[in-house]
């Protein structure tokens, strides 16, 4: 045919332009579209753990992150004659170097996954001789050596580390449960900071102060779940223990602010808790670890870090690292950028004498979550302030009404639906350019 009562030009090549381009802009695809050759999680834990791991595998698949599990039981069948510790970092290493992966998560405490003590020596507030502090982050640098601790620049963490601290399959499974359930439904909102009296947070409010809507406390005699209504962050800025927070009184007494036994009744539910506190961290010591029962717990954050031993109220990494999390929503790269920007301060480390107190700061820092944890907002915007402030507690209600929707549902609902409706479309213009065919035909005739 001829002629301008000729359909126009084939509109599939077209379609199926917009449709690949709406596809190839999908959260989830995108998401894999910049995942590198290998994958971006190794997970390492108990060969018991597997069946419950797969859960959270497939989950950090769906969205965009590749990971694989290793039993940790092959790795130590081979450490004859070596630490476990230094066989699983000569197994990371190998893993890294042929895929580039940017996240490591531990399965379990200590005794299912041995950490590594480097030698730091500090005095521990005189409490007691820890020169040999506890450091997953041993397994964060391809290229450790012992000789550069407390050094400038020394051991920079090209991997972030994280770990689930749990005993056990429930609180495993509980565990895994809470993560999805944060992550998938997760919503911004405030970031409380709680402080002692005598501590200054200027820096921190300097670095936070245009990324999210804050509200800061002198901590109260108690840790009310009141101080959580509409929280999704909280900074803990204290006195600390190995299972409690105490806060100072200005006649200069410390009393408690919450406790191990405390946080588990926490039926509020948080997205990150940061405790810039002494010892909160600790899983080696004995009793409970307060971090240990925050994560671990139904209720609480699904992300915890904290110090296992001494802790610095003006340490840098903790500003540092709440200006790169709300700038890239990237847990453990915020962390990595916060650490690696310390261990470069000349203002902090000498090139010749070694500063074992301050890379103490870096050590014994933990991350007990998922390190993985990607947002894409973590801050809420300015015009959510009035609905957010108007609402419940959002947290605490997404967690009374879970959504049982696939994440790969929720993730490329947007892309099936417009695909939908280009090819209504195409339907709708065959049928007209049909029609129009068939009265052309009939006129000739």
């Amino acid at each position: 045919m001829a002629g301008p009562d000729r359909p126009g030009k084939n509109p599939v090549p077209l379609i199926l332009i917009v449709i690949i381009v709406f596809t190839g802009s999908s959260p989830l695809k995108q998401a894999v579209a910049e995942t590198p050759a290998g994958y971006d999680l190794l997970v390492i834990g108990p060969e018991s753990y597997r069946r419950i791991l797969q859960v959270f595998l497939d989950f950090k698949a769906a969205q965009g992150i590749k990971a694989k599990f290793y039993p940790i039981e092959r790795i130590s069948a081979n450490a004859t004659g070596r630490s476990i510790a230094e066989r699983l970092h000569e197994f990371i290493v190998e893993e890294y170097s042929q895929s580039g992966f940017k996240y490591l998560l531990l399965v379990g405490t200590y005794e299912h996954v041995p950490t590594r003590y480097v030698y730091s020596p500090s005095d521990e507030l005189g409490l007691a001789d820890f020169n040999y502090k506890p450091s997953d982050w041993y397994y964060g640098v391809p290229d450790w050596n012992d000789f550069e601790v407390g050094l400038l620049g020394g051991n920079i963490p090209k991997i972030a580390v994280g770990r689930l601290p749990v005993r056990n399959e429930e609180e495993l499974d509980r565990l895994i449960k809470k993560i999805i359930r944060v992550e998938a439904d997760f919503q911004p909102g405030l970031l409380l900071v709680l402080k002692d009296q005598a501590v200054n947070v200027d820096s921190l409010l300097d670095a936070l102060r245009t990324c999210s809507p804050l509200r800061v406390n002198t901590t109260p005699s108690v840790l009310d779940t009141s101080f959580l209504k509409n929280v999704t962050y909280l900074v803990t800025i204290t006195h600390g223990s190995q299972n409690a927070l105490f806060t100072g009184t200005p006649d200069g007494e410390l009393k408690t602010l919450i406790t191990a036994d405390e946080a588990s009744r926490i039926v509020e539910g948080y997205a990150i808790h940061y405790i810039a506190a002494c010892f909160a961290g600790a899983l080696d010591l004995e009793g409970e670890s307060l971090a240990r029962v925050l994560v671990t717990t139904e209720g609480g954050p699904a992300l915890v870090i904290a110090s296992s031993r001494t802790e610095w109220s003006g340490n840098p990494i903790l500003p540092v690292f709440w200006k790169r999390f709300f700038a890239t929503g990237d847990v453990g790269q915020s962390f990595l950028d916060a650490v690696e920007t310390y261990l470069l301060d000349a203002n902090v480390f000498s090139p010749f004498k070694p500063s074992f107190s301050s890379y103490n700061f870096y050590l014994n820092k933990a991350i007990y979550g998922d390190v993985s944890w990607r947002i894409k907002n973590p801050v809420v915007s300015i015009t959510d302030l009035e609905i957010l402030a108007n609402s419940n507690t959002h947290m605490e209600n997404g967690f009374k009404n879970l959504s049982n929707v696939n994440p790969v549902e929720k993730e490329t609902a947007f892309t099936r639906n417009i695909i939908i409706l280009l090819l209504v479309a195409f339907l709708i213009y065959t049928f007209t350019a049909r029609s129009r065919l068939f009265k052309r035909g009939s006129t000739l005739q």
